[in-house]
């Protein structure tokens, strides 16, 4: 169940942050509006065997938000109703979820932005892969080639190249990659691992 992983209540007064889309609209054209309470189409359901089904949003400290930035182009503090329970996960890994949040405090996110998210964040070696596969998508070349050179090494590439593979795939289903400023970023971070992978000096 969801609940053996969400079962611990947050604090609600704690610093949580949620990265959002507003250039383009969601598929179903609603934008998440700002500085109101928003409601999540489904509530949380801690017995949920599927995290698909576990309902609410997922927010994130801000040391791990890095992870998210696939998300959207925009960083939102995020605000817990009082008449709102937060949970967090067992393990220490920065998500949150709750049924009802407030958006405020937007920033855009651009490469400098994302490249100091980085600087602060503190993540597990395959979310860092995930993360500098999702820079390179989002336009955030240069951290996701800084992640690359801190990150990977000749004992870890093949993990890494596998990351990107798999992440690439799930995102091109959901039309994450279609155009080809993106297409190519993700090749110029490609191209660095395979250059990391046969290079006997590294």
């Amino acid at each position: 169940m969801i609940g053996k992983f969400f079962e611990c209540e947050a604090d609600k007064n704690g610093k949580y942050y949620r990265v959002i889309q507003t250039i383009k609209e969601y598929s179903d054209g609603r934008r998440f509006p700002l500085d109101e309470i928003v409601v999540a189409d489904n509530k949380v359901n801690l017995n949920a065997t599927d995290r698909t089904k576990m309902g609410g949003f997922c927010i994130s400290s801000y040391e791990y938000i890095f992870r998210w930035l696939i998300r959207g182009d925009t960083l939102c503090e995020v605000k817990i109703p009082k008449d709102t329970k937060i949970y967090k996960t067992v393990s220490d890994n920065g998500i949150y979820i709750a049924d009802k949040i407030i958006l405020t405090n937007p920033k855009k996110i651009d490469d400098d932005f994302a490249m100091n998210l980085y600087k602060v964040s503190t993540l597990p070696e395959l979310s860092y892969f995930k993360a500098m596969t999702a820079c390179s998508i989002c336009g955030y070349i240069n951290t996701a080639i800084q992640v690359c050179n801190d990150k990977v090494n000749k004992e870890n590439v093949d993990i890494a190249i596998k990351e990107l593979e798999d992440f690439c795939k799930r995102r091109a289903d959901e039309k994450y990659i279609d155009n080809p400023l993106a297409k190519e970023a993700v090749k110029v971070l490609y191209n660095r691992l395979i250059e990391i992978k046969n290079n006997d000096s590294i």
